[in-house]
Parts: structure tokens; C-alpha cells; sequence
């Protein structure tokens, strides 16, 4: 199976159920959704391009919703209040549009202050991990740690990287 094959293979698999999208791709989509040329001037987005964001808005609509922990939205905000005047403001309501259609997921905090890859990871990854296998999401990231536990635990997960890789040889 190529990759074009295995990628389209895990969208079909895991589109009725939903995507869980990580902090950082998560805050990529939705600035680009408020104003998609802020992702260069945007501190926390400025490492991602305008194509970044069409791939994920090419993406996460394949999916019946997206998928986001507490910890996914705590961090989510923290993130977001680092943007300059009010700005923010028109931000936020596009944040709020788009995720509350989101399914939020809990994991008992006994669950990951017991786990050993707690000092490893931290709470966001481990929530994300933990979640993923209760409910057999799909995860997208590019967080290469990340992808190493996810796979290592048996998780399916798409690495962003590997999509941009597959959009150029196309």
C-alpha cells in the first residue's frame, strides 16, 4: 500500500468519528480560518505556511467533527491571548464557531498522574494518547514525539509532515 493509499485508507477508517487535532494544528487551522495571511505575523503560527493551513482546511473537513482534550483547549487559549490588540477578539469568535461543534474528551487526571510517560510527554500529549485509544480517534499532529508514542502504543496518527510530503509529489 503507498501512502496516498494508507493516508486515504485511515481518513475513510476514522471519518464517521472524528479527528483529534493537536494544540499547535489546531491553533494553525483556526488562525487561518480568522485571517489566513496572520500566520506569518503570528508568533506562535510563523513556522507554518498559508499551504499548511489549505491542507488542513482540506483535511479536517473530511471528518464528522474534530476531537479536542481540556488540555488541548486550555493550552489552545493560553496560545491564543498572546495575540496583539483586539484582534484577539475577532479571533476568538471563530474559535468559538468552529469548536463548538468540537467533541470534547476527558481523561481522569488519577489516569495520567499514574502513567510513566507523564514526565516525558506532559499532560496534553498523554491526554491525546489516552484518548485516542479509549475511543480509536485518529490523531494529527507534527509533533514527531508525539507520533513515536502514538505509534509505539499502537494509535493511528498523521503526521502533518508526511501529508506536506505527499502534497508535493502530487
Amino acid at each position: 500500500m503507498n501512502a496516498v493509499t494508507s493516508l486515504q485508507a485511515l481518513i475513510e477508517k476514522h471519518a464517521s468519528n472524528g479527528l483529534l487535532v493537536d494544540t499547535n494544528l489546531l491553533l494553525l487551522f483556526l488562525v487561518g480560518a480568522y485571517e489566513r495571511g496572520y500566520i506569518r505575523t503570528f508568533k506562535r503560527t510563523q513556522q507554518y505556511t498559508e499551504e499548511d493551513f489549505d491542507l488542513l482546511a482540506g483535511l479536517i473537513p473530511q471528518f464528522h467533527r474534530i476531537v479536542v482534550t481540556p488540555h488541548i483547549l486550555a493550552e489552545l487559549s493560553n496560545i491564543s491571548l498572546a495575540m496583539k490588540g483586539d484582534r484577539v477578539f475577532a479571533y476568538f469568535a471563530v474559535l468559538v464557531e468552529v469548536l463548538r461543534e468540537a467533541r470534547e474528551v476527558h481523561t481522569d487526571k488519577d489516569v495520567l498522574l499514574g502513567h510513566e510517560w507523564l514526565p516525558r510527554v506532559g499532560f496534553t500529549d498523554l491526554s491525546i494518547l489516552e484518548v485516542s485509544k479509549r475511543h480509536d480517534y485518529l490523531v494529527l499532529t507534527d509533533d514527531l514525539k508525539a507520533v513515536a508514542l502514538l505509534g509505539s502504543e499502537g494509535c493511528d496518527v498523521i503526521n502533518l509532515n508526511h501529508v506536506r510530503q505527499l502534497s508535493w509529489s502530487q
